[in-house]
């Protein structure tokens, strides 16, 4: 007998509970007027600059859509891809799985408009990939910057070497088996139904798009451009504060966060992302309730906002006959390419 699933629900409450801990033990810490006097200098324009910054970091994830439809031969339309960078959001957040069911949600999405198989494979796959990748180059950043200021703690930089070197390896795995047959596989992997159906998945996917060097470029600079989007937010926020807070210190903080979040349990690092970015802006010299505000709206904006319209959206996108159609022109280009390489 198999044993019982949680339900889904259960990861949310126990967020939901850390959050909660996060903002009564800082409120704990920081006295009545401070919060007072922190919501008087609050800047309205400051959060529409931070709200606008938001919304280039899903106009950069439709980029990597568009860039690889392109480079398929297949037109994908601005519109569809803007949408699909929006549900990825929501998709993200509610099965939090490594990336896994965010690839089956955008592969669905692209077959419903008609993208050639491979050339779905290998968007789901090259956005994996230039994920970790981007992931890597921002906290090898980071770590180098709180090493040089000499901020880091034991414990932090062996969990960011474990994090580095799972999504290097995760990065050449999917690069390297991407295009190859099956077959190539050991045999013993070959036997874990898993293993199994994500190699099948592999060796389907365009191999001249997956490795492709200037593609795998571009895709990458537009998640660092996302990252680069985010830290922006946070730090505007802070500035909409009346507070002055350096750069580098935003950049690490959000780095750490980040990798805590990814290697949490909780959907969205739901409470535990709160908590560290809270944690490490006060290391980089940012007072206590700015850090735990800036933190809180950040979250709003980039996690709580989006989330009805991206249910929306991700519901559309693989709905069948709900996507747009693509241009005549580019899906014809699609096809033939397909029949070449065939």
């Amino acid at each position: 007998m198999r044993a019982p699933k949680p339900p889904i629900w259960l990861p949310w409450i126990l967020g939901g509970a850390l959050l909660a801990a996060v903002i009564v033990a800082a409120l704990h810490h920081t006295e009545q007027q401070q919060i007072v006097e922190l919501m008087a200098r609050a800047q309205p324009w400051w959060v529409a600059a931070a709200t606008l910054l938001q919304v280039f970091t899903y106009v950069a994830q439709a980029g990597i859509y568009l860039r690889v439809g392109d480079a398929a031969g297949f037109r994908l339309s601005r519109r569809d891809s803007f949408g699909l960078s929006v549900a990825k959001l929501f998709v993200d957040q509610a099965l939090p799985s490594a990336g896994v069911g965010t690839g089956v949600f955008i592969a669905k999405a692209l077959e419903q408009r008609r993208m050639p198989a491979p050339a779905v494979k290998a968007s789901v796959l090259i956005n994996i990939a230039s994920f970790y990748l981007a992931y890597v180059i921002a906290l090898i950043i980071a770590l180098a910057m709180m090493l040089l200021h000499g901020r880091i703690h034991t414990v932090v930089l062996v969990t960011a070497v474990i994090s580095l070197v799972f999504s290097l390896l995760v990065s050449l795995l999917l690069l390297g088996l991407s295009g190859h047959d099956v077959h190539h596989v050991s045999e013993r992997l070959r036997r874990l139904p898993l293993l199994r159906g994500m190699y099948h998945f592999l060796a389907g996917a365009n191999p001249e798009l997956v490795r492709g060097p200037r593609l795998l470029v571009e895709t990458v600079l537009l998640q660092l451009a996302i990252v680069l989007l985010d830290v922006g937010t946070v730090w505007t926020l802070i500035a909409g504060f009346g507070v002055y807070a350096p750069l580098g210190g935003v950049f690490t903080s959000f780095m750490i966060a980040s990798m805590v979040r990814t290697m949490g349990i909780v959907p969205g690092g739901l409470g535990t992302f709160e908590a560290s970015s809270v944690l490490t802006l006060r290391l980089a010299g940012v007072d206590l309730p700015v850090a735990l505000s800036a933190t809180l709206l950040f979250r709003g904006l980039s996690f709580w906002l989006p989330m009805l319209p991206g249910w929306w959206l991700a519901h559309r996108a693989v709905t069948p006959g709900a996507g747009s159609e693509p241009e005549e022109e580019g899906s014809r280009s699609g096809a033939v390419r397909q029949e070449t390489r065939e």
